[in-house]
């Protein structure tokens, strides 16, 4: 099994964007691969994997949603 913990600091505005954008597809959990919110002071998401092939799909997921994120924060600030 492979695992992975990502740590995400900033506001708490952003901390609630990243959450909105991540729940809908942690939902979709399959044999190979999954992964876990848990929002306190920081967002920690953690990715886990049954082989690399499934942790590469899970982490690629992860951050182009959090690139979108990323993207639409920039142009508001």
């Amino acid at each position: 099994m492979i695992t992975s913990t990502i740590k995400i600091a900033g506001e708490k505005a952003l901390l609630d964007a990243c959450v909105a954008a991540l729940e809908p597809e942690q939902q979709f959990k399959t044999k190979r691969a999954n992964y876990s919110l848990k929002k306190s002071k920081d967002l920690i998401i953690t990715v886990e994997a049954q082989d690399i092939t499934a942790f590469r799909a899970v982490i690629n997921s992860i951050t182009g949603l959090l690139g979108i994120v990323n993207q639409n924060w920039e142009k508001i600030q």
